[in-house]
């Protein structure tokens, strides 16, 4: 089968979606780059592809997120495996890797890090990768997510720095660590969000009518697995870096970094 740009252009017509989400669903069904497809006249699929495309075009027009159709998103330009049981990775939870490697200048150090409600890993394991003598925990409360980060560790070849952990926040952790990394459900349950991120868990997105929850767990807690000089880096939604501060810790605030709206994004604690 054949489809020219004319033919591509009445299929995004009749699904309502853009010709770059079409493209973008081409590429992962053929294959290819988008750039080919974008400069191509004409675009051949199977029959079975054909009808691949139909099912997936049909699922964006219902405001699926393109990286849970097609299973996989990048993160500090690596892929990662993502589906219903996960929280797409996020461009702006990218800055916890940046603000990382501020604080842990050598990459040859022996660190120890938790990554807290891990999710798909994308956050610790992006790190391991540019710490390459580095041991990383990845921990959740779901056996689901924690089966999508297993995924994510051997697919990275970096399974054997990891260690899982299906754990209710601290409460199967028994070590200490140089870092913890976090980013925890923080949207207050009467928010209203865009039908595209619906398709996320609501456990990873929710955290209680505040939307401090999971802050209200993790701060008061956080020192007693880290070890002295070590640092919690946690993001936090666009309204909430003068709460956290309120919550009694005996960590103390180094740094919140912006995102690139100018949003504070990160929180760092250290450890006294």
């Amino acid at each position: 089968m054949q489809l020219c740009k004319a033919e591509l252009k009445q299929i995004c017509g009749d699904y309502n979606i853009t010709i770059r989400d079409l493209l973008l669903l081409l590429q992962h069904i053929l294959n290819t780059s988008y750039s080919k497809l974008f400069f191509s006249d004409l675009t051949h699929l199977s029959d079975m592809q054909y009808s691949t495309l139909i099912c997936y075009v049909n699922r964006r027009s219902n405001n699926e997120p393109i990286s849970k159709i097609i299973g996989y998103k990048y993160f500090y330009k690596n892929k990662f495996c993502t589906n219903k049981y996960t929280l797409d990775p996020r461009p702006e939870t990218e800055l916890i890797v940046e603000l990382f490697t501020k604080y842990f200048i050598n990459k040859n150090d022996n660190l120890k890090i938790l990554d807290l409600g891990c999710g798909t890993g994308c956050i610790g394991l992006s790190i391991l990768l540019l710490y390459k003598n580095a041991k990383l925990h990845l921990s959740d409360i779901s056996h689901n997510v924690l089966l999508v980060a297993e995924h994510n560790a051997k697919s990275l070849d970096l399974i054997n720095r990891c260690k899982l952990i299906e754990s209710n926040w601290f409460e199967k952790i028994y070590d200490t660590y140089d870092a913890i990394v976090s980013n925890p459900p923080y949207i207050c349950s009467n928010y209203n969000l865009d039908k595209e991120v619906l398709y996320d868990p609501p456990e990873a997105l929710f955290a209680g009518e505040d939307g401090m929850n999971a802050y209200n767990i993790i701060l008061p807690n956080a020192s007693e697995y880290l070890k002295n000089n070590g640092k919690l880096f946690i993001e936090i939604g666009y309204d909430q870096s003068e709460k956290i501060q309120q919550i009694h810790s005996d960590l103390e605030v180094i740094e919140i970094a912006k995102d690139l709206n100018n949003i504070n994004r990160v929180v760092l604690f250290n450890k006294k």
